[in-house]
Formats: C-alpha cells, structure tokens, sequence
C-alpha cells in the first residue's frame, strides 16, 4: 500500500513541478540521521539509504526544525548543499527543493526534488507543500509500524 502511495506522489510530482530525481526522507525520531523511503532512481539512491543530520546546517535549520521549503537554486547552491554532489551532477540535476513533511508542528521527512539549473522557484513552496501535507500519513504509519518510539 505505502508503495503504490509513494508512487502515486511520484506521478503526481512528475507532472508539476518535474524533476530528474525525487526521493522521500525520513527522520530518526532521534534527529541522529534521516532514512531514504522512496525513490525514483534505485541504482543511484537505493532505498533504505541513510544520511546523517547535522544540526548546525541549513537543511535541519531550514527544513527540520523551521518547517519551511528549502531551494537549492543551481550547480553552486547543490555542491555547498549535498556531499554526493558529486553524484547529483552526474545525473544532471543542479537544483534542488527539501520540502518538510509535518505533523503537529514536527518534522517526519521530506520530499527531495532536484532537477536542471533554475527550475524550483519560491511560487512552487505552496503547492509542494500541500504535497507533503499529503504523504504525513503515509510516514506516520511507517514511524509506527518500522521505528520504535
């Protein structure tokens, strides 16, 4: 069920606002690192992934701890953001959006959206994060059944 879901947004995001790569994050209840939940490229970002949480850089202050969208907004933005920027590029993506997936004014993950230079704009926040108000279900289901409380 959550897999046809995640696909669903998937389709969804694909139509607007686009994207060469789209992945769902999770983060550990502990705010130790966040788990890759989905992902449109499983040779290049499998499922299951992890990455650290930093607390002292933008993507916890912005994302995790404000609840605001994040925009990375070309090649220079993504390589100071992301350590596999090295990767990233590879793919051809040199933009990014983070978008918080909340409830009750806690952050569960996000939605990771890169794609070519320029392409996420601030008058997309709205609607990507009426987006991720609609996978909280789906990541307060999996907190539930997968991690511990």
């Amino acid at each position: 069920m959550t897999q046809v879901s995640f696909e669903a947004l998937d389709h969804a995001l694909r139509r607007f606002p686009g994207y060469r790569l789209f992945t769902v994050l999770v983060v550990d209840p502990g705010l130790a690192a966040s788990r890759r939940l989905y992902t449109s490229d499983p040779v290049a970002y499998p499922c299951g992934g992890t990455k650290p949480l930093h607390h002292d850089n933008d993507f916890f202050r912005e994302v995790v701890q404000g609840g605001r969208a994040r925009i990375c907004a070309d090649q220079e933005d993504c390589r100071r953001a992301f350590p596999d920027h090295a990767l990233i590029d590879a793919l051809g993506c040199r933009s990014a959006i983070n978008v918080p997936i909340r409830h009750d004014g806690c952050t569960l993950g996000s939605l990771n959206l890169l794609h070519e230079e320029h392409w996420y704009q601030p008058d997309m926040v709205p609607a990507l994060m009426r987006f991720a108000e609609q996978a909280a279900p789906l990541l307060l289901s999996l907190r539930y059944v997968e991690m511990p409380a």
